[in-house]
């Protein structure tokens, strides 16, 4: 009996232990799968129904509240438990007292009807959490027996609550982090603009003080200026000098008030200066109503005596023109002198650009010694134009330091002027460009162009005015544009491939001759690359050209001239019927893209009408 005895407590305390070890083995579990459950980042829910499931299971607590702390106290989990139970705990007033584990059966407190335990979590002495158990299934663990597991339970919630905190903190820091970014984004967005703002008030500030430093110096010396900070004189031996002045200035202008007359001389200025830029001569200054100007400088020109009278010619027409509706009627005399001279830079904050030599003084003694209405050229002038005009003798002028000098005036014109550094007269230097180049183009492209000929460098040229006239593209650019298009394909002169580097060739050639510097030949020779086919634009220029030299394909003439098209490469023997160009034109015209805004709103729409019929029609091969 005895032996029976010992053997059953034996037994009993086996089972005990076996019992100790599986709840241990429990907690071990529930422990290292919440850890895991944090270390994974995965959700306060998952956590917390992990939580749930170990109480509800294996410690057979029916009934459970918990509250915690994020900036205010707050249920974050129960079960078994009515809205209005939770509601009616105020956690400062019926919480905060709680210290320690408590049993709330004896206490006299309506909100802990239906409870049995209280039990608090802190963090040092800051309280976290408050976990309320309820309705504890005796016959399953005992009550003595989930006391002993209310301080794991308090480990647990200590570490749910604070790995929630975490995430809170962290979730709070991103969004903070994030909205730091976005504001760093928003204030950089912000600074760009004010960046790309400045820029372009800068770029015009900058365009505006180049464009006012090319009105007073060439265009070369402005460069030479800018890149060393100072110019050096240049010695020319070969140049036109050009006086004029107005005859009975001083009777003339005592019959006006001061602002009329500055309104006057500036009106005529402004349309010599319109001369001088159209003929490629050299403004110098203006003193009272006296007007200086050269030929041939900065850019050396063999045909300078023919280009200043050409230029003088113009003024005295422009101011003829002028008188007849002007209440003044002004009379210009007008001298020229050949010859050397020195030019240069003087001063620094103030500087201008002058000409010095007896050059200079010569041609200032043909206009003092001619006649309203007319040229008057030295012997050393009209031995270079003699053979281009009928010049009438005047007689000699005796010049200081040079004895007698011969005096002519200029009379019609008998000679064509056929070279192509000169422009004839009326004529801006574009038109003696496209002169050059229709002339060109006419005397040397080959036969069999039925599309690359003359009339689709005119077209293209128009096209790229009207473009660049639509894009607001004025003053040098402008004329840059226009150079660019007359060129663009002149190098078939020379070659069928790679023509637009032989176009280059030939502009590198010609366009010295009619006054443009290696910077701007530079820039035409970028915009006629760009129309090598895959077009590859990337300033307004070369998108204005591109698009120009394929405006056709958003126009009505886009059937007639794509058969010119093909009729020239069949020719050049590409091998070719009309399913298979057809399916070429379709495959170009869905690469193709137009740069411009004009080309965009115009050519676009009916380009896509063209693909449209043209997948059509090869759809019914």
């Amino acid at each position: 009996m005895e032996a029976d005895e010992v053997k059953e407590k034996y037994k009993g305390k086996i089972k005990r232990f076996k019992e100790r070890l599986a709840m241990k083995d429990s907690e071990l579990n529930i422990l290292l799968e919440i850890t895991n459950a944090i270390n994974y980042n995965e959700s306060t829910l998952d956590i917390l129904e992990k939580f749930e499931n170990f109480v509800k299971d294996e410690l057979k607590i029916e009934k459970l509240v918990l509250f915690a702390k994020y900036k205010r106290w707050r249920c974050i989990l129960d079960y078994n438990v009515s809205d209005r139970e939770i509601d009616r705990f105020d956690v400062e007033r019926d919480l905060l007292q709680h210290t320690d584990i408590t049993s709330v059966n004896s206490l006299e407190n309506e909100v802990f009807k239906n409870f049995d335990m209280v039990v608090p979590v802190y963090h040092g002495d800051k309280p976290l959490a408050y976990l309320i158990l309820g309705d504890i299934t005796e016959e399953a663990v005992g009550v003595s027996s989930i006391i002993k597991h209310l301080n794991f339970l308090k480990l647990l919630v200590n570490i749910i609550v604070s790995a929630i905190e975490n995430q809170r903190l962290q979730r709070e820091a991103l969004r903070q982090e994030q909205e730091k970014q976005k504001l760093i984004a928003k204030q950089n967005e912000m600074l760009e603009l004010q960046v790309a703002e400045r820029t372009k008030d800068l770029v015009a500030e900058m365009e505006e003080s180049e464009r006012l430093l090319h009105n007073i110096l060439p265009v070369s010396v402005a460069n030479e200026l800018k890149a060393k900070g100072y110019t050096s004189a240049q010695s020319f031996k070969k140049v036109s000098m050009l006086f004029t002045d107005f005859k009975g200035f001083t009777e003339q202008s005592a019959k006006i008030t001061p602002e009329e007359l500055v309104s006057e001389l500036n009106d005529i200025f402004k349309g010599f200066d319109q001369v001088m830029g159209d003929y490629g001569v050299e403004k110098i200054k203006t003193i009272g109503d006296a007007y200086m100007a050269v030929s041939g400088l900065p850019t050396e020109n063999e045909n300078h005596a023919l280009i200043a009278i050409q230029a003088a010619l113009a003024m005295l027409d422009f101011l003829e023109k002028r008188g007849k509706k002007a209440k003044i009627k002004w009379q210009m005399r007008v001298g020229i002198h050949s010859g050397g001279l020195v030019a240069g830079v003087v001063g620094t904050k103030k500087f201008t650009y002058d000409v010095w030599g007896d050059t200079v003084n010569t041609a200032a003694r043909m206009e003092s010694g001619g006649e309203p209405g007319r040229i008057n050229i030295s012997s050393a002038t009209f031995d270079l134009v003699k053979s281009y005009f009928d010049c009438e003798h005047r007689g000699k002028f005796h010049a200081k330091g040079k004895g007698e000098i011969d005096m002519y005036f200029v009379g019609e014109q008998t000679k064509e002027i056929e070279t192509k550094n000169v422009i004839s007269v009326n004529k801006t230097p574009i038109s003696g460009i496209k002169d050059f180049i229709v002339k060109k183009l006419k005397k040397e492209l080959p036969k069999g162009l039925h599309y690359h000929g003359l009339h689709h460098t005119m077209d293209m040229y128009e096209s790229a005015v009207s473009i660049a006239g639509s894009e607001n593209i004025k003053g040098e650019d402008f004329e840059l544009i226009q150079i660019a298009a007359l060129f663009h394909d002149s190098g078939f002169t020379r070659t069928y491939e790679g023509h637009e580097e032989a176009g280059c060739e030939i502009a590198k050639e010609a366009l010295p001759g009619f006054g443009y510097s290696n910077e701007q030949i530079e820039i035409i020779c970028k915009i006629i690359m760009t129309t090598k086919v895959p077009q590859t634009a990337k300033t307004k220029l070369e998108k204005i050209i591109c698009d120009a030299d394929l405006d056709y394909l958003g126009t009505d003439k886009f059937e007639p001239i794509g058969i010119t098209l093909f009729k020239e490469l069949t020719e050049r023997g590409i091998e070719m019927d009309e399913k298979k160009w057809n399916e070429l034109q379709v495959k170009f015209l869905e690469k193709h893209k137009y740069y411009t805004k004009t080309c965009k709103e115009l050519r676009d729409p009916i380009k896509k009408k063209h693909l449209r019929e043209l997948k059509e029609l090869v759809a019914t091969y």
